[in-house]
């Protein structure tokens, strides 16, 4: 079980030492609105937000609700949602609103954003998204990538004996499970979803605080950052991160 309070603390000291992750969140969030934007979303469900839910991000919604477990994270859900009588947050599990959430009508669109590695029964969050959707809602879930540049590089060398290995991040944040395209796709297809799009972003050379050293003393830029998140077009397996847009198998 995840110690929720413990990676909350975590989490804001992302925020609070301007990491590299917050590069990281910025490249996540641009694939979760292309994807958000890409396909019908008047009603949305957003699976964990932590510091910073999707919503302020879009206007065109009827409703919008977010469930998210951490105390801390719900108040500033709160404050971004303040005179947005259509967005509704829930303090707590998705395995325990379901019902409630149920009750409220069908969404269009569900985002599962840096969670799935994070849960320790990612099928038990997949069969509750699954609850939740219908034949035409999509699921967009995104996952760090194993294959990443990074790791591959550490595993050649002989940092890493395998790429499944957990990182110091990882372990940092109480992470459960490593995916590959192959092992994030056969469980979404397990639990009952068929993939429409995959893709991975943001080629990452080194470790995040690596990553952190080479932007505090100059050798990188913003520049460089935003090079990097296009890189995958040569580089397509390799993003340090990847998602899935899905949909309920008919």
């Amino acid at each position: 079980m995840t110690d929720i309070d413990r990676y909350t603390r975590e989490y804001v000291r992302h925020y609070d030492e301007g990491s590299f992750e917050l590069h990281a969140i910025a490249a996540r969030r641009a694939r979760v609105l292309t994807s958000v934007r890409k396909y019908a979303h008047d009603r949305i469900l957003e699976v964990g937000c932590g510091m910073e839910p999707c919503f302020p991000y879009l206007e065109d919604y009827t409703a919008y609700a977010v469930v998210e477990p951490s105390e801390d994270f719900v108040r500033r859900a709160l404050r971004f949602a303040e005179g947005k009588a259509n967005v509704r947050v829930v303090r707590g599990y998705l395995e325990d609103a379901v019902e409630s959430l149920r009750a409220q009508g069908a969404f269009d669109f569900v985002i599962v954003s840096s969670l799935l590695h994070e849960v320790p029964d990612p099928p038990a969050l997949l069969q509750a998204i699954r609850r939740l959707a219908t034949p035409s809602t999509t699921v967009h879930i995104n996952v760090p990538n194993v294959y990443s540049f990074h790791r591959l590089l550490a595993l050649e060398m002989g940092l890493i004996r395998s790429l499944f290995e957990p990182s110091a991040t990882e372990i940092r944040f109480q992470r459960h499970t490593r995916f590959d395209r192959e092992s994030l796709v056969k469980l979404v297809e397990e639990n009952g979803f068929r993939v429409l799009h995959f893709e991975t972003y943001l080629v990452k050379p080194f470790t995040h605080d690596q990553m952190d050293a080479l932007l505090r003393h100059g050798i990188i830029d913003l520049k460089t950052i935003a090079a990097l998140d296009t890189m995958t077009k040569y580089l397509p397996q390799m993003g340090s991160e990847m998602f899935v847009e899905a949909r309920v198998r008919g």
